[in-house]
């Protein structure tokens, strides 16, 4: 018995020597920086004692644990040094955890799967987020679509997101490459495009025109507001924002604002729909068809005026045109806003109701006496009448008979004889003029006088008068050296004698002695060579006259020589006897 265990215990020298070397060869599996199992062998004052097969025992402050193990446990630490300051063991359990999740966040970067972070800080280049103990970066052109969206609102909450790159590379953990904090690049904004496509999907799938939907106005424009239905951009254009006339959808909605909106259009192939705002409150056009008709006074409001008019406020949403020519019988009046201003409140006449178009016209002169009413008996045709001229026209002259009654002069009506070019010549504003009324239309306004039908028309003597190839006596008036003379037929009618129908001569010639062959009130004598009535023109020529005198004597004188020939012997023995 005790040889046995003399023979046990005694060991050669050598033999020893490959006992050590084979202890310390077992640890050479384990490699500092690196994860290991191991077991819990105790839990002793905020220390949790670990055994993984080293020469001595680590230990790991309990703050490192979220949930404490079991004594007997298994749990994998991570190994910093295997010898520390004391000779134990330096490893970390949060340094394993951490490493582990790396690990996890490169699948999921893999497999491209999406994860759930926490906003940790908020930089001018975008936010600082959290998976697990694992610090990315999200810049602010992959957080969000809406570029003023304050990302401050979403410190410390929880996003949903994608990794678009990883800093790390898959067989080392140990640090990143980049030698910042940010392990990896995140990606929100792909997250916010698949759930709102998501959601466009299903909006398309299950709403339909006449829906009412709420949502948020994302943005305003000069033509409308674009209107958030959850991840669907919905367009509210200004006339669908109000029954009111607006000049601007701020007027009605503001950036933010929740709203709820009817749906007037939806296009599924192009994924765009229109929203209406008023069309969830009673059409104003259908209460003012109830209460009004055509021939119904009024009271409204001016909202608005123009150059041609002014609109005036009927009821809320329902507006109706006073024209300016609706405005007075009697004013001429060049802009509204010298009669009405905005604001103002007005008694007016309903003249037109176009249902189709939805417009009203209305009137403020039909509410007063019209003094056209009277004019039909007051300004027969025939009518001797006095005014006073209160402008004047390029085609004639308007003469005020009355207030608010105007009465038309045309230049063709100032003479039977004198043709007027420039009525700015011969009359004056401010002038009193007589004349005779020939045309009154109380339907279209209008009066039309002439001064030239008060005395008979003078061509008509000249009708009974002459006619072409007459040989007149006439008496000069006027001597122009351009256009010749000027003779008077009558009292009432002259012309001219052009200068090519003076005489014989040359052009030049007749013109260098006019002023000396003929003299102021002289009588000449002259032919007419055209007689145009329609037209009151006659044409005459002292030419042409002098011409024909000379013919006459020519044929005279060759009669009297044919006479003269006839002269026989019998004659000659009758006249000897």
């Amino acid at each position: 018995m005790n040889n046995d265990t003399s023979s046990k215990n005694d060991v050669k020298p050598d033999e020893k020597i490959d006992f050590e070397k084979a202890y310390f060869e077992s640890f050479k599996d384990i490699q500092e920086e690196s994860v290991i199992q191991a077991t819990v062998v105790d839990i002793s004052n905020d220390i949790v004692f670990l055994d993984f097969g080293f020469k001595s025992e680590a230990k790991i402050q309990c703050s490192e644990f979220e949930t404490l193990p079991n004594i007997g446990d298994n749990i994998d630490i991570y190994i910093i040094r295997l010898e520390g300051k004391n000779g134990e063991p330096v490893v970390s359990k949060k340094r394993c955890d951490y490493l582990n999740e790396k690990k996890e966040l490169l699948n999921i970067w893999k497999e491209r799967k999406l994860i759930k972070g926490i906003i940790k800080d908020v930089k001018k280049s975008g936010v600082v987020v959290e998976y697990k103990n694992v610090t990315g970066f999200i810049p602010n052109t992959l957080f969000d679509f809406d570029r003023n969206n304050d990302l401050k609102n979403y410190l410390n909450k929880e996003i949903n997101f994608y990794i678009e790159k990883i800093y790390f590379k898959d067989d080392n953990f140990k640090q990143n490459s980049r030698k910042q904090e940010e392990e990896f690049l995140g990606n929100r904004k792909r997250h916010l495009l698949e759930k709102n496509n998501q959601m466009r999907d299903s909006f398309f799938d299950n709403k339909k025109v006449g829906d009412i939907v709420e949502g948020t106005v994302k943005s305003l424009t000069d033509f409308g507001a674009f209107i958030n239905l959850g991840g669907i951009d919905a367009l509210l254009r200004n006339k669908d924002a109000s029954w009111i006339r607006i000049h601007d959808v701020s007027e009605v909605v503001s950036e933010g604002q929740n709203v709820e909106v009817k749906i007037l259009n939806i296009d599924k192939e192009s994924r765009r729909l229109t929203v209406g705002l008023k069309q969830l409150q009673e059409d104003p056009w259908e209460v003012f068809l109830k209460k009004y008709k055509v021939d119904d006074k009024i009271v409204g409001s001016v909202s608005s005026i123009t150059t041609y008019g002014a609109f005036i406020k009927i009821i809320d949403g329902v507006e109706g045109l006073l024209h300016i020519s609706d405005m007075s019988w009697i004013q001429k009046i060049k802009n509204p806003s010298e009669l009405i201003k905005v604001g103002q409140n007005l008694e007016l006449k309903i003249l037109k109701i176009d249902k189709n178009n939805r417009k009203i016209s209305l009137s403020l002169k039909h509410l007063l006496d019209n003094p056209w009413d009277s004019v039909k008996e007051k300004y027969k045709v025939g009518t001797i009448v006095k005014g006073k001229i209160k402008s004047i026209a390029t085609f004639g002259i308007f003469v005020e008979l009355e207030e608010g009654i105007d009465a038309l002069l045309h230049i063709d009506d100032v003479s039977w004889v004198e043709t007027i070019r420039n009525p700015y010549e011969k009359f004056n504003i401010g002038d009193e003029i007589e004349a005779v009324v020939i045309i009154c239309d109380p339907k279209s306004s209008k009066i039309r006088i002439s001064i030239k039908n008060m005395t008979e028309d003078p061509w008509k003597k000249i009708k009974d008068l002459y006619k072409a190839g007459d040989i007149i006596t006439c008496i000069i008036e006027k001597i122009d050296e351009e256009k010749g003379l000027l003779v008077k037929l009558t009292d009432e009618v002259s012309t001219y004698i052009p200068i090519n129908q003076i005489g014989l001569g040359k052009k030049y010639e007749v013109k260098a002695n006019l002023k000396t062959s003929y003299k102021i009130n002289d009588e000449i004598k002259a032919i007419i060579i055209n007689l145009d009535l329609k037209k009151r023109r006659i044409a005459i020529s002292i030419k042409e006259y002098i011409k024909k005198m000379e013919k006459e004597k020519v044929e005279a004188f060759l009669h009297d020589i044919e006479e003269d020939s006839k002269f026989t012997l019998k004659d000659a023995i009758k006249f000897k006897k």
